[in-house]
């Protein structure tokens, strides 16, 4: 399971579908290509065709003027995701991005994040039944830290 801030104002925001339709979408289905959990071969594809992998964000909108997410935002929305969180029981969740690593260590492990999400970038971390990665947001990340998200992923996976 990949969890992001908010669907991207140019993306996912337009299109409905989680990280599609902009570079924050392209960058993370160049991911999910290279680690075997998509079947596309054009990470710019409008409805991918993925394996084994569910895409979602932290709040299901993106917040007027492309702004961060408020408390109250995430609050409102936190039950969807722990919804999803249930249905999909993955084994492996990674939080791109500040807004999600925080979401994330405090649903599944109970604590408030505790660095920054670049000192934290392609950190793992046991929470329970499920292994998390902590990793910069794709729209923020540079070509090294989209690498390092890449062989992180590919070591938890196992591929």
């Amino acid at each position: 399971m990949l969890v992001g801030e908010a669907p991207g104002y140019l993306g996912a925001d337009r299109t409905g579908v989680p990280f599609t339709g902009d570079r924050s979408g392209r960058r993370v289905q160049t991911l999910l290509m290279a680690l075997g959990l998509s079947e596309e071969k054009d990470p710019a594809a409008a409805l991918p065709r993925l394996r084994g992998v569910y895409l979602t964000n932290v709040v299901r909108c993106n917040p007027p003027g492309n702004r961060n997410p408020t408390p109250a935002e995430v609050a409102n929305c936190a039950p969807y995701l722990a919804a999803e969180l249930a249905a999909v029981r993955p084994q492996v969740v990674a939080a791109l991005g500040s807004f999600a690593a925080r979401w994330a260590f405090q649903r599944l492990r109970g604590e408030e994040l505790p660095a920054g999400i670049r000192a934290l970038h392609g950190q793992v971390w046991p929470a329970g039944a499920v292994t998390l990665v902590t990793l910069v947001h794709p729209a923020r990340a540079s070509r090294g830290q989209m690498a390092l998200a890449t062989a992180a992923l590919r070591t938890l996976l196992g591929n």
